[in-house]
């Protein structure tokens, strides 16, 4: 008899499980930003360039910018080899700071001379007709202490736009 009695807290205990496994991932997808494109194109660029900064405002890396004409997803991978203060990377999009590529600014905190690459993400689109974009890697120092770039590589992934290309 008392068997009968815990079967339907089982069942409930089941199912509660269950929704919840379920649930979860919904939550997750639909609290995320997706971007979503058929990538098909790809664009590299070098610099073996010294490079330094010491100012806590935004800066464009020298030699790293790439234009392009996309359209949807963007992602570009930035393995930058750095020495110096605490420095702060980020992607911008056609010189609008006030919108920059996915996740935003990421700090790195070099110890000695050391390589590192983030990737950020971006969806983008014509304007005025236009699919023709600008891509920057910019950097600051954090504390105002000198950063020295010593080389650097940009990688981007697009699908290929088709006005005023």
């Amino acid at each position: 008899m008392h068997r009968l009695r815990a079967r339907p807290r089982l069942l409930v205990l089941l199912g509660v499980l269950v929704v919840l496994l379920v649930a979860a991932p919904i939550a997750v997808f639909a609290a995320n930003q997706n971007f979503n494109g058929a990538t098909e194109r790809q664009s590299a660029k070098y610099t073996s360039g010294s490079a330094q900064t010491s100012g806590t405002g935004w800066h464009t890396i020298p030699g790293l910018s790439l234009n392009k004409c996309t359209v949807s997803e963007v992602s570009e991978t930035a393995t930058l080899t750095v020495s110096g203060g605490p420095v702060r990377f980020r992607g911008v999009i056609d010189g609008v700071p006030e919108a920059p590529m996915k996740p935003g600014a990421v700090r790195f905190v070099p110890s000695g001379t050391e390589t590192v690459s983030y990737t950020f993400v971006a969806s983008t689109g014509p304007f005025e007709a236009n699919d023709n974009h600008r891509f920057d890697i910019q950097w600051q120092s954090q504390s105002g202490a000198p950063v020295t770039l010593h080389a650097g590589a940009v990688n981007l992934v697009f699908k290929a736009g088709s006005q005023a290309c």
